[in-house]
């Protein structure tokens, strides 16, 4: 019973000249009942429901666990709950924003203003300054300057004392990103990142991490993430990285050439569903991309006639997603059961060594929660795809799908692709070729 390797990643390597591995809209799951012939579940990602529609273009969203209110900036336009606050967030790129007991502070790469009662509040820099990005830590807002200088606003305060900062030393490298994990945080330079950690000095609240300076950078601010513990972020050398005593790379040679071939400031966003763990990056002019940190795969996210996932930003609070699109001001929540129609698609190339074999059967196990079509094409050596897919029928809530006759492949691999759209949820168990299921 030849087990066709369907779906088993995201991975497409130009440089390399290989025949690219499609899982579209899906996510790997150890398979604990037995039905898969390849011990490998593809469970598709959760959907998109909007939930408001505002005015712009999303640029941020977080949420605030004192008030649990959702906080979104939009356009120019600062929004607690879906109400609009008084005053302007400039520019149209995205948005850094963290919360404390006191104040919400954003910013925009160049400038930070403050949440200060009912009205958002540019912060007055010294020497006019242009502030990066934003964070906090003990209650104390940390504000980082392009030249690797911060700033910290006391506790309970609205502006910045002139005198109450510090530099990041290790390098002179430009500032990129700032920000807090566990009891800490990190300066995220162009070329180095240095730990930072409170001294409970109220004059010199903050120093430098003896003895833990990385000699790893970080390519864009919005890719670096608070999650599974620590950080991920993309390194100046194209690879995304797990932040750890020596950072770990966690992208794939595949991830780091789009990478490189990326046509745009980069963004990452992070949620957790059903064990899933995923940090999704976009990728301008290559794709979405999620790392799954249960599987340690990647899988690639997309919305219908784009070529990226819509939603660009988003925040997880305890289970409760939203996001924001990348064209508009549309606001969705992210369940299993929300209202977007997905493509999902899965492929598998099968090297043909030797005389070639004939291809009788291929059978896919799907399960699916209402009746539904499966299309499946295939190709051989280097001929391009059919327009045209071979289209079957599926029987919720388990089918197994067997085309016959698919004819003699030809050197030096087939290529086949599995896949579904519309409203339906489908799950894809495995593949198989010349043979009958028998697990």
């Amino acid at each position: 019973m030849p087990i066709v390797p369907l779906g088993i990643d995201a991975y497409r390597r130009d440089d390399g000249f290989i025949p690219s591995a499609r899982l579209l809209n899906l996510l790997l799951e150890k398979d604990g009942s037995g039905i898969s012939p390849d011990g490998t579940l593809r469970i598709e990602r959760p959907r998109l429901t909007v939930l408001n529609t505002l005015t712009g273009k999303t640029r941020g969203i977080i949420n605030d666990p004192a008030t649990n209110e959702w906080l979104v900036v939009s356009g120019t336009t600062f929004y607690r709950d879906f109400a609009p606050l008084t005053g302007s967030i400039t520019g149209g790129n995205n948005v850094a924003m963290v919360t404390t007991k006191f104040t919400t502070a954003i910013c925009n790469g160049v400038s930070a203003w403050l949440e200060v009662a009912g009205a958002v509040v540019l912060v007055a820099m010294p020497d006019g300054r242009n502030v990066v990005d934003v964070d906090q830590l003990d209650g104390y807002i940390l504000l980082l300057c392009d030249d690797g200088r911060y700033y910290w606003i006391l506790p309970g305060e609205t502006a910045v004392d002139p005198l109450n900062f510090a530099t990041a030393e290790s390098s002179s490298d430009a500032g990129v990103a700032i920000r807090r994990v566990g009891d800490e945080f990190w300066i995220f330079g162009s070329i180095s990142i240095e730990p930072w950690q409170p001294t409970g000095d109220p004059d010199a609240p903050f120093e430098r991490s003896s003895g833990r300076i990385m000699a790893a950078g970080c390519l864009d601010r919005d890719t670096v993430r608070r999650f599974d513990n620590t950080l991920f972020w993309v390194r100046d050398d194209c690879n995304v990285c797990r932040g750890a005593a020596v950072p770990e790379v966690v992208s794939t040679p595949a991830i780091a050439e789009r990478v490189r071939k990326r046509e745009g400031a980069m963004t990452a966003w992070t949620f957790g569903i059903d064990g899933h763990q995923v940090y999704v990056l976009r990728i301008p002019g290559q794709g979405s991309f999620a790392y799954d940190v249960s599987t340690r795969q990647w899988s690639e996210f997309g919305s219908i006639g784009q070529t990226s996932w819509e939603a660009h930003v988003g925040y997880d609070a305890s289970g409760v997603i939203y996001a924001g699109s990348v064209l508009d001001g549309k606001v969705w929540t992210l369940a299993p059961e929300g209202t977007e129609t997905l493509e999902r698609i899965v492929s598998a190339a099968i090297p043909i060594t030797g005389k070639p074999p004939r291809n009788d059967s291929l059978t896919v196990g799907v399960g699916c929660s209402a009746d539904t079509i499966m299309r499946l094409r295939w190709r051989d050596g280097q001929d391009d795809y059919p327009d045209y897919y071979e289209e079957l029928e599926v029987r919720a809530p388990y089918d197994l799908v067997t085309l016959y006759r698919l004819g003699q492949p030809q050197q030096p691999y087939r290529e086949v692709e599995v896949s579904f759209v519309g409203s339906e949820r489908i799950r894809v168990a495995g593949c198989i070729a010349n043979g009958a299921w028998d697990t």
